[in-house]
């Protein structure tokens, strides 16, 4: 059995999670986990429920707190800290002053809106091509990362492809170069991990998506160092899923050691063999 450490998960402080605090640190300590990081949804001004996917921070980790010291008295397993923040542009200042005066092992940043649509319901493909609707997505990630800065994981680079109603449903770096060596590039002089989310090669309607190496292969030549594995899990029984693999697919693309973070401090780690 590997030690993994999952960066991104969603308990019952996010409105689309089916799990408890305590499942999934259950969870974690069923499957060996060396961690795990709970990473409750933050998106202001949403389109469908401006309040929908807002929770109250201080309530969240006290929750955390208090699970952790009765799951994991002796320590066994590093419980972490942290949350997801979807960024637009109309969100960026709102986001900054609601996290401000909380304390955070990590911030992921994500891109779940995209001009005023959810992708997840299909209308925001609508009257694009592939390369115009992902190409958006990355350019926006690009921009709300420079604007924002205030992170240290760009979650889910290829999440806009999950839903795409196109022949192309993979982020490949052979057709967005450009848009992904500006993100890429910036991520990397900056000290920010790429995460790799498991949850979106587990996404299957009539296209299994696949992660491009290339774009893996290209962060390490840029000089990234971070790499994270988040299973994005909203349910207990997906802590740490497919790790393995993909842990293998970053150490053929260069990466020999996994990153999680600890009070906002990058932490390098191998997995191993129990």
């Amino acid at each position: 059995m590997r030690f993994f450490v999952d960066t991104h998960t969603h308990s019952q402080f996010s409105p689309d999670s089916k799990a408890t605090v305590e499942d999934l640190l259950l969870q974690a300590k069923k499957c060996g986990a060396a961690g795990v990081c709970i990473t409750d949804h933050l998106d202001l001004d949403a389109p469908r429920d401006p309040g929908l996917f807002v929770f109250d921070i201080k309530t969240q980790q006290e929750e955390i707190k208090d699970k952790n010291l009765q799951i994991f008295p002796d320590g066994s397993c590093k419980v972490l800290k942290g949350i997801e923040i979807g960024l637009t542009p109309e969100n960026l200042a709102h986001s900054k002053d609601y996290v401000a005066g909380h304390s955070f092992d990590q911030i992921i940043a994500s891109i779940h809106f995209v001009d005023g649509k959810d992708p997840y319901y299909g209308t925001y493909y609508q009257d694009k091509d592939f390369r115009l609707a992902y190409g958006r997505v990355l350019e926006l990630a690009f921009r709300m990362a420079k604007e924002f800065r205030d992170f240290d994981i760009m979650g889910h680079f290829d999440f806009v492809a999950r839903y795409a109603p196109y022949q192309v449903r993979d982020i490949r770096y052979k057709d967005f170069p450009d848009e992904l060596d500006s993100l890429l590039k910036f991520l990397a002089q900056e000290g920010k991990a790429l995460e790799i989310n498991t949850k979106t090669y587990d996404w299957q309607r009539d296209h299994l998506q696949v992660l491009d190496k290339d774009v893996l292969r290209r962060f390490k030549e840029l000089g990234g160092e971070f790499v994270t594995l988040g299973s994005d899990s909203h349910s207990a029984d997906r802590i740490c899923d497919k790790f393995e693999i993909f842990a293998e697919i970053c150490r053929e693309c260069g990466f020999a050691r996994l990153t999680y973070f600890e009070n906002r401090k990058p932490v390098l780690y191998q997995w191993k063999t129990r």
